[in-house]
């Protein structure tokens, strides 16, 4: 438990540039479950995920939550909707679960931000089509304060 890695990709358009962008975070430390008949049991015959993801969190001295990257630097979460509002350059120093834009991909991105123009048909619909275990989030639980972490819902 909590012994992967996954590489978050935030989305976010950039309209001076006419372009959009994804901003990624490679995390480890997480639980990642891909056996659908877990994922079944706990959420129900109807459940079209194929991933749950378990990403645990602190909360740093200014009272943020935090998720430690693979470097373990305290990376801080904002809601999707307050992360899209930040100036360009601090994209890449918060993350985000955002369930109308963003995926994971279980490895570890050794690039830096892409832009989505770069590849036919966008930069998700490659890595869905090249890479195994790409997967769209699809909804977001948390933050939990109790076990303090954010269970997350892919296909």
């Amino acid at each position: 438990m909590y012994d992967r890695k996954i590489t978050l990709f935030n989305y976010c358009e950039n309209p001076e540039a006419e372009d959009a962008y994804w901003y990624p975070h490679v995390l480890s430390n997480v639980d990642l479950n891909t056996d659908r008949g877990a994922i079944i049991k706990k959420y129900g015959p109807d459940t079209a995920d194929n991933a749950q993801l378990h990403i645990l969190y602190g909360v740093n001295q200014y009272g943020q939550k935090v998720i430690a990257d693979k470097d373990s630097n305290a990376v801080p979460w904002l809601p999707p909707k307050e992360w899209q509002k930040q100036a360009g350059d601090r994209l890449s120093e918060t993350l985000t679960f955002s369930p109308e834009s963003d995926f994971f991909w279980e490895g570890e991105w050794e690039g830096g931000v892409v832009a989505d123009s770069d590849y036919r048909g966008g930069f998700y619909q490659y890595m869905n089509q090249n890479e195994d275990n790409v997967f769209k989030i699809t909804s977001v639980g948390g933050p939990y304060s109790l076990i303090p972490h954010f269970e997350i819902l892919a296909k």
